[in-house]
């Protein structure tokens, strides 16, 4: 929607343009001429033989001695601040046609607004007034305001005791704010289009807006996306000052001499706030970080006069910021016409269409939606989020990590001002010293300040640090790589960067091993070779990346990510804070390194002696001692003050106090060592168990899972591992109802409600573990975590374990820490299976009623592959009901493959005959709590649950093909029992049945691949029989890992042996017969 021309107001804010429809406008586009200009005269083009002519001094005025005529009745009053009452009359055009009344009568003959004939002749037709002839074409999706405001000169001299160019900007600044309040778009992007001294105006808003805190005048501020200057002052020159070039400036559009005494007056010459304006100007794009765009004269003035020509020169040189993002643009005009243009056509508009055209672009792309085809590639480059082991980082103290906003460092990383603009902002520190909380204050600052101005905050942290600490991997087979943090930056800034998007698009078309994953090679490969040697670009006002990367990470791994985010750094406008552990050997020309455990020395005493209950006179004396000997380390001072007040509450002595100072440890694992001594030897045995669930279960533990998973666990398990070595893991066992958890298995945990248990895990765990909660949640349903990723590189590493089970006579001596981990491991894999081997859950494990599908050769697996629509909500509703059922169910191929011998030598027999034992009980019940009965169904729903898994299934190992077999194995038998005991209840015939009621034929079988019974006719019998007790024994001497050479399964009248295990897991295949010992192997 247009208004007509003959509407546009002379004074105040009008609004030209607005997009018609529902469609919310992109930006709203604000014109503001110079002093002397007019809302309308100053952008349009008059054609040739009308366009007004400036009177110069040798021709007087043709309206001297003329008397002014009253204004007809039905004039329209206006009246500004800096003005007296104007009229406006029916077919209004500017200022030459307004009248003006005034009290005194004698200078009423003399006052005019403008140098212009008293008469003018109306538009001709091909005058153009591209405000609303071109640009709503060229913008069709922004709102077009522009401001006018009147100066007034008498004979060419301007009056004295009117608004000055500040006051001008002053009332734009407020009209503004409240025309977007009143429309309700004060969030709105705004661009705004200076000419001449308007840009002085422009820089005085935007510097006004900043002194206010917050409210509609901030928001101008805060929404300016652009500026665009069209031959404004921005510096001095060698022959003129700044407020020399303003002054020239206005001279021109005021058409007056330029040594009259009330110019500067007026523009601001010989105002201080100008310079001020100016260096707030150039402070504001560094941190705002809006676009800039400047248009120049071009033309070389030949003027006869010296004087003039050196006033052309000068505006000319002075209308050029200096700044390499400027970009500057000539037009070949003068100054006073460089904003008016004839038609699209001209080479001024189309350059100054070109630059509004991209503002207006750069917006909307940031109302994109991502389309079907954008969400997969997102989804293929980043990896399902998972719950990071460690807490999630409390609040700071009062008073603390105040000491990094006052440094002049960081002050000029966070302004982008000086040298340090383009430079990485790196915090290093020992472990426990508060980096984390400190990225956290920083994040809460930053969001606090540059979230209403629309900047965006992007937090990553480095998850594939330490491969073997997370996955009980081998870091000799394991290169830590960082592309989680390349896949977590690009996802992320992909939504704001149309061009990244494109490319990545690009990348996700091409072929690959796998179209719905992005390879990590391949993701570094275009991180490191193209993206960060790209110019980049965001939407967003700024953009904060803030990286975190875990003290376990070596200096490898730190220095390589440090060297690709300083390149990003500098070919872009990003501000990128990175923490980690401190590494003095690495040193970068483009970083800020700035060592935390020295700076927050003040901070660590400042809490001490807020928090120490010690009322003794030399109470300084103490506190001193513990920030010294803290070094740095806040998580020391913390734990070392909590186990002081306890001392000091139970009546502890100061001498007694600085005894324990002096005894404790410095460092943070020998302060965790030393505490774990003080546990007596049961509770030693008690807490191993909790610490195996916590530090090595596949994700945070619920406190209910806990508490269930702890009943389970075996106490001692090393007696089962010295009788069955690896094989320990898939002794099930009798199943039992859970009724009888307590009485079977640590029974010492007297705990009944969530309440109860989560004191015993405090005490046991001596405050290393906690609850957290994201939510609202119960207590039971809140997640058991280490309080600092430190006490989880302590048990990882082996020096938390090796303390607990020292003195420990069942434990051997010489027991490694990696046959520990992998031993725990067996010791959670059984706790899994004996969970879902028992009674509570025998529904799960029934065949599912009759189909009346029509009999396919698949119709049994198909069936399970396709389950009925509520079967989701049914499984959630059962999982919900029984605490570590969920765990057990998702996490069994994690703790399956944790262990190295496992992985590399994956025993498939065994791993068969546990899980089809019993009509295959427990496959069904894992596969019907899954969803799905398909091998490759089942391992990409294991591996979706996270990333841990996923690692273990990597080809090295070979664990995934040996896995895969077994699984398509179990899913073709488990659906030919199924067919077979259709074809029982049918009455089929008797040949076709075996004795018991689960066969296997050599015909009819739906499973697509050999079977693992390798000599057709056999049957594993199971049906109606009864069962019987299964005793595993070793034959043998024992081999690697403690594993026996063979082992037999010992049954009244029926052995099934497991044959010698070769290097590669494959046996050969041997003949069963009643009342002998034979071996069943996989065939090749």
């Amino acid at each position: 929607m247009k208004i007509p021309e003959d509407k546009i107001k002379s004074v105040g804010l009008t609004l030209l343009y607005e997009p018609d429809g529902t469609t919310d406008p992109a930006v709203d586009i604000v014109l503001v001429h110079g002093i002397g200009g007019h809302p309308v005269r100053s952008w349009k083009c008059f054609d040739e033989g009308q366009t007004p002519t400036p009177i110069t001094p040798t021709h007087p005025s043709p309206t001297r001695g003329k008397r002014l005529r009253k204004p007809p009745p039905a004039a329209q009053l206006r009246r500004t601040h800096s003005e007296p009452l104007l009229v406006k009359g029916d077919g209004f055009v500017g200022r030459s046609r307004s009248l003006l009344r005034k009290s005194s009568f004698k200078s009423s003959s003399r006052i005019r607004l403008v140098d212009f004939p008293d008469q003018l002749i109306e538009n001709a037709r091909n005058d153009a007034y591209w405000p609303l002839d071109f640009l709503p074409q060229s913008c069709p999706n922004a709102r077009i305001f522009t401001w006018g405001y009147h100066t007034l000169v008498v004979d060419k001299k301007p009056l004295r005791l009117q608004g000055d160019i500040f006051a001008h900007a002053s009332e734009l600044l407020l009209e503004l704010a409240t025309t977007r309040v009143a429309f309700g778009t004060q969030a709105r992007p705004l661009v705004f289009v200076a000419h001449s001294t308007g840009g002085v105006m422009v820089k005085e808003i935007l510097r006004l807006a900043e002194i206010e805190r917050d409210g509609p005048l901030k928001d101008v501020l805060l929404s300016t996306s652009a500026v665009v200057f069209m031959g404004s002052p921005h510096r001095a020159t060698e022959h003129s000052s700044l407020g020399g070039a303003v002054t020239s400036m206005a001279s021109v559009t005021l058409s007056v001499d330029p040594d009259d005494p009330v110019l500067p007056q007026l523009c601001g010459g010989n105002n201080v706030e100008i310079e001020l304006g100016r260096q707030t100007f150039i402070r504001q794009w560094n941190e705002y970080n809006f676009r800039v765009k400047t248009f120049q004269e071009s033309v070389i003035p030949s003027f006869a006069d010296a004087n003039e020509r050196a006033a052309a020169t000068i505006r000319r040189l002075a209308s050029f910021i200096g700044d390499p993002r400027e970009e500057a643009t000539t037009i070949g005009a003068f100054n006073k016409n460089i904003a008016k243009f004839w038609s699209m056509e001209d080479v001024g508009y189309q350059a100054l269409a070109s630059c509004l055209v991209e503002f207006v672009r750069n917006e909307e792309e940031k109302r994109h939606v991502v389309n079907s085809k954008e969400t997969d590639c997102l989804a293929a480059l980043v990896r399902s989020q998972l719950s990071h082991p460690e807490t999630h980082p409390a609040a700071s103290y009062p008073g603390t990590c105040l000491w990094l906003y006052d440094l002049y460092d960081f002050q000029t990383w966070h302004n982008r001002n000086g040298p340090n603009k383009n430079k990485i902002l790196w915090i290093g520190g020992e472990s426990g010293c508060g980096k984390t909380i400190l990225l956290t204050s920083l994040r809460r600052r930053l969001a606090r300040k540059w979230g209403p101005a629309g900047a965006s905050i992007i937090w990553t942290t480095a998850d594939d640090y330490n491969i073997e600490g997370r996955a009980g991997l081998s870091s000799a087979n394991q290169i830590p790589s960082p592309a989680s943090v390349y896949r977590s930056l690009l996802g992320q800034l992909s939504l704001q960067d149309p061009g990244l998007r494109t490319a990545l698009l690009a990348l996700y078309d091409q072929p690959r091993a796998d179209p719905a994953a992005f390879d990590d090679t391949e993701v570094v490969s275009f991180f490191s070779d193209y993206y960060i040697h790209q110019t980049a670009k965001t939407s967003a006002r700024r953009t904060f990346i803030l990286v975190e990367i875990p003290d376990e990470a070596g200096s490898v791994y730190v220095g390589e990510l440090l060297s690709r985010l300083s390149c990003l750094a500098q070919n872009s406008d990003f501000s990128i804070c990175i923490t980690s552990a401190h590494h003095p050997e690495i040193e970068l020309e483009n970083t800020i390194s700035i060592p935390m455990h020295i700076r927050n020395t003040d901070d660590i005493l400042r809490f001490v002696n807020l928090n120490l209950m010690a009322e003794w006179e030399d109470r300084n004396r103490t506190v001193m001692m513990v920030g010294r000997k803290a070094g740095g380390v806040f998580l020391w001072a913390e734990i070392v003050v909590n186990i002081l007040n306890a001392a000091i509450s139970e009546g502890a002595t100061q001498d007694l106090i600085e005894y324990t100072l002096e005894e404790v440890p410095g460092d943070l694992h020998g302060l965790y060592e030393w505490m774990l001594n003080t546990l007596n030897e049961k509770e030693r045995a008690e807490a191993l168990v909790l610490f195996q669930w916590v530090m090595l279960a596949a994700e945070p533990m619920r406190l209910n899972d806990l508490f269930i998973a702890v009943r389970l666990t075996d106490p001692n398990p090393f007696g089962l591992y010295e009788r069955l070595g690896p094989l320990m893991a898939l002794d099930v066992g009798v199943p039992f109802p859970m009724r009888y958890l307590r009485q079977v298995r640590n029974s010492v945990i007297t705990s009944d409600t969530p309440c109860q248990f989560h004191r015993w895990v405090r005490t046991r765990s001596i405050g290393l573990l906690e609850v957290q909660s994201d939510t609202n949640e119960s207590l039971g349903l809140q997640r058991v975590q280490p309080i600092h990723c430190s006490v989880r590189s302590f048990f990882l590493s082996g020096r938390g374990f090796a303390c607990l089970i020292s003195g420990n006579p069942s434990i051997p001596a010489n027991l490694t820490t990696a046959d520990y981990l992998d031993i725990s491991h067996y010791v959670l894999l059984r706790a899994c299976l004996t969970y879902l081997n028992m009674r509570d859950f025998e529904s799960l494990s029934q065949s599912p009623k009759p189909t009346t599908l029509k009999p396919t050769p698949f119709v049994a697996l198909d069936t399970h592959l396709r389950p009925l629509s509520t079967a989701t909500t049914q499984r959630q509703l059962i999982t919900s009901s029984y605490p570590f059922l969920q765990y057990a169910v998702s996490s069994l191929l994690f703790h399956l493959l944790s262990p190295t011998y496992f992985r590399y030598f994956l025993p498939q027999n065994e791993l068969f005959l546990t899980l089809s034992a019993n009509k295959f009980r427990l496959w069904k019940r894992w596969t019907s709590l899954l969803g799905t009965y398909d091998p490759e169904e089942l391992i990409a729903l294991q591996t979706k649950l996270g990333s841990r898994t996923k690692e273990l299934m990597s080809p090295v190992y070979g664990a995934r093909f040996r896995l895969e077999r077994v699984l398509r194995k179990l899913g073709g038998l488990s659906a030919a029992a199924v067919r077979v005991k259709k074809e029982d209840e049918k009455g089929g015939e008797k040949g076709k049945k075996g004795k018991g009621g689960v066969g296997w034929r050599g015909k009819g079988i739906v499973s697509p691949v050999t079977p693992i019974l390798p000599v057709p006719g056999l049957a594993l019998r199971a049906g109606r029989e009864k069962e019987r007790k299964k005793e595993w024994k070793p034959v043998k001497r024992e081999g690697r890992f403690g594993l026996p050479e063979e082992l037999v399964l010992d049954l009244p009248g029926t052995g099934e042996g497991l044959g010698v295990m070769s290097p590669i897991g494959v046996e050969t295949p041997g003949v069963i017969g009643e009342g002998r010992r034979v071996e069943v192997g996989l065939a090749v």
